[in-house]
C-alpha cells in the first residue's frame, strides 16, 4: 500500500461511526492534558490528530492560539462545527505537518498521535514546528490495559493487518520514554486512568459499534464470527454479567525540546 493510499484509508476508516459520543467519554483525558501543560493565553498551541477537538477546545478556552490537525475530513468537520473560529482547523497527516518550523509553542495530542505508523517521523515532525524550549504532551492506552486487552480481544477475530500502526506499544512507559529522548529532553511519564462504566457488558459493545469507528472496522473485517468477537469483549468487561465497571488506564507524558 502505497503512502496515499494508506492516508485515504485512514480517513475514510475514522468516518465510519459517529465518533462524538466516545470523544465525549475521553474527555477526562484532555483535561488531564490540558491541566499538566497549562497552555497560557497567546501560547501557539497545535493539537495533533485531533479527533473531534477535544483537548482544542480546551486549550482555547484558556487563551491560546490553536490550530487543530486531523487526517479525516469527518474529524476536521465536526471540529470545525464544534468549536467554530477559536480554533483553525486543517487536514493534515502527523508524519507531515503543513506547519514552518519553529512556530508552535506547545503540541499535544490526546489518543491520536499513537495511531501514527512511522512514531519515529511523526516525532521528528513535532521536533522541528516546536520552538526551542517548546513543550510535547500526549497520551497513549497502556498496554496492559482493558484497552490494550479488547484490542488484543480483535485480533483473535479479525485478520492481521501487517500495515496497521502498533498503537499499543505506545503504552510501554520504557518504549514511550525511549521514543521520546529521540527528539526530547525531560521527559516524564505518569499513569493515569478514566472511567469505562456502562450498565452492562452488552451496552459497552453496543456503544463501541455505535460510536467507535476502529470496532465498526472490526466488526466488518470479522464477518460472521463478529457476534463471537463481542460476546467475548462482553466477557472481559463483566464477567459476572453485571455493570461494566473499569478504569481505563493510560500514560500522561510530558517533553521539552
Amino acid at each position: 500500500m502505497t503512502q496515499h493510499e494508506r492516508r485515504a484509508a485512514t480517513a475514510a476508516h475514522w468516518g465510519l461511526a459517529d465518533y462524538s459520543s466516545l470523544a465525549q467519554l475521553l474527555e477526562p483525558a484532555a483535561d488531564a492534558l490540558i491541566d499538566a501543560v497549562a497552555p497560557k493565553p497567546g501560547d501557539r498551541v497545535l493539537d495533533v490528530a485531533a479527533g473531534t477537538g477535544n483537548v482544542a477546545i480546551r486549550a482555547a478556552a484558556r487563551g491560546a492560539q490553536v490550530i487543530a490537525c486531523d487526517l479525516a475530513p469527518r474529524m476536521v468537520q465536526l471540529g470545525r462545527e464544534r468549536t467554530g473560529p477559536a480554533v483553525t482547523w486543517i487536514e493534515a497527516d502527523a508524519e507531515e505537518l503543513p506547519l514552518p518550523d519553529a512556530t508552535v509553542d506547545v503540541a499535544l495530542s490526546a489518543f491520536g498521535l499513537i495511531f501514527a505508523p512511522q512514531p519515529e517521523v511523526a516525532l521528528a515532525q513535532l521536533r522541528r514546528v516546536l520552538v526551542a524550549g517548546g513543550r510535547l504532551a500526549m497520551t497513549a492506552w497502556t498496554a496492559d490495559g482493558c484497552v490494550a486487552e479488547r484490542a488484543r480481544l480483535v485480533k483473535e477475530f479479525v485478520p492481521a493487518d501487517p500495515a496497521a500502526p502498533d498503537t499499543r506499544s505506545w503504552g510501554d512507559p520504557d518504549v514511550l520514554a525511549r521514543r521520546l529522548a529521540t527528539e526530547f529532553t525531560e521527559v516524564r511519564i505518569e499513569r493515569r486512568s478514566l472511567p469505562w462504566h456502562f450498565d452492562s457488558g452488552p451496552a459497552l459493545t453496543a456503544f463501541l459499534r455505535a460510536h467507535s469507528p476502529a470496532y465498526v472496522a472490526a466488526e466488518q473485517a470479522a464477518g460472521d464470527r463478529a457476534g463471537e468477537m463481542f460476546a467475548a469483549i462482553e466477557r472481559h468487561a463483566a464477567p459476572d454479567g453485571g455493570p461494566v465497571r473499569q478504569e481505563a488506564e493510560y500514560l500522561l507524558a510530558l517533553a521539552r525540546l
